[in-house]
Parts: C-alpha cells; sequence; structure tokens
C-alpha cells in the first residue's frame, strides 16, 4: 500500500512517501517557508523521483494536530483536497503522537502554546504504543507535575526551552517532525478501523484561536 503523508502542525512542513512500512521519499523544511507554499512544491517533487505518479497513491495520511493553527489548517484542507480530486482513502493521525514514535521509553512530545501553556501527551513506547495522558492543552508546570520524578525524553523542536521544569527529562536526539511517522500511524488505523469520511475531518486545535477567543469575548452576551 503507497500512502502519501503530511503534517503542518509545527514549524516544519514535513512529507512522506511510503509503501507498506518501507519509506521512498522523505521530504521536510523548518522555518520560514510557508506550508501552504512548499506542500505543492514537496509533493512535485518527491514523485519526479518515481516511475510512478500521485494517482497511484492507496492512502493519504495527515496530521492534524494540536499545533499551529494555521498550520494545521492548511495540511488538512490540502489533504482532505486531494482525497476528494484523487478518490482516495485518508485517515487523520495525532501530530503528537508521530512525535513520540521516534523515541522508545516514557516520551513526552510538547508544543508551545504560549503563555505558559503547552499541546503535550505522555506515552509509554516500548512493545506497545501506550497513550498514558491524551492530548490536552496544560501549563507546563502541571504538567512536569504529571511526569514527576520519572525518566522522559522529551520530543518536538520546542522541548529545550521546557527542560528545566523536570526533573529526570533529555530531548530527543532528533526533534523535527517527520512524516514517516504520521505514515505509520495511518497505516495501523487504516488496519484497525478503515478510511474516514473526508468530509467530517476536522482540526483538533484544542482551544479557540486568539482570533475566536476575540469574536466570543465581542459577542458575549449579558445577563
Amino acid at each position: 500500500m503507497k500512502i502519501l503523508a503530511l503534517d503542518t502542525s509545527t514549524r516544519t512542513t514535513s512529507l512522506a512517501l511510503t509503501e507498506d512500512e518501507n519509506v521512498l521519499g522523505l521530504f521536510s523544511l523548518t522555518g520560514s517557508v510557508y506550508h501552504s507554499e512548499s506542500i505543492d512544491a514537496m509533493i512535485r517533487d518527491i514523485f519526479e523521483k518515481f516511475d510512478f505518479d500521485i494517482n497511484d497513491i492507496d492512502l493519504i495520511g495527515v496530521g492534524i494536530g494540536p499545533g499551529s493553527f494555521t498550520g494545521i489548517r492548511i495540511g488538512l484542507s490540502f489533504a482532505k483536497v486531494l482525497a476528494q480530486v484523487l478518490k482516495k482513502d485518508i485517515v487523520s493521525v495525532s501530530s503528537l503522537d508521530a512525535l513520540a514514535l521516534r523515541e522508545e521509553g516514557l516520551v513526552a512530545p510538547l508544543i508551545d502554546a504560549r503563555r505558559g501553556l503547552v499541546y503535550a501527551s505522555l506515552i509509554e513506547n516500548r512493545e506497545d504504543f501506550k497513550i498514558i495522558l491524551p492530548d490536552q492543552i496544560i501549563s507546563i508546570e502541571e504538567f512536569s507535575k504529571i511526569v514527576g520524578n520519572r525518566e522522559v525524553t522529551l520530543q518536538g523542536v520546542d522541548c529545550p526551552k521546557f527542560l528545566g521544569y523536570f526533573q529526570k527529562a533529555r530531548a530527543g536526539k532528533f526533534l523535527q517532525m517527520d512524516a514517516k511517522y504520521i505514515a505509520a500511524l495511518a497505516l495501523k488505523k487504516y488496519k484497525e478501523e478503515g478510511a474516514e469520511d473526508f468530509y467530517k475531518l476536522v482540526p483538533n486545535y484544542l482551544k479557540l484561536s486568539q482570533a475566536e477567543n476575540n469574536y466570543a469575548n465581542r459577542n458575549k452576551k449579558s445577563f
């Protein structure tokens, strides 16, 4: 099964092409490149290297956050359009799960949500992939208390700034998002649950954006 997987939930735009569990191609860009400008170019480049094209893929895997509101929206919209136009199956997965899959042991994927908050989860990744604390937005102080004195690997490009909050933490060796893990999770989910309805796929924001908060505050009813 050929899978096209992508994630735009962090500062890294990552796209992978896999066949079953084998990685055929991987493109990742981190920095100032806009997600919307980089995804299309990545797809064109990656398929230039093979004797098949995008119409030959079987499944689209996409990370739906949590993370950057704009990034998630762009990536999910792009994936849904591809699924609709190409008439391909689509599966969504947690971006934090994909980050955690890069490490073994107790892993805490983190994305800075600002104002002392993080998007985080806690996962035991050994023989099995066990979610101890599901995706949530939480204060870094509260999250560090949950981890306690356990040895933990922090994952994600933002994690170095949070190391000091933990008693026994280290940063992962590779911190950028890698879409091959999106593909791996998508394949597993597809085998277990089948495809999703792309019309019903929504981003996992976990909180209102600042614009939505401002709108809600302006339109509050007084009683």
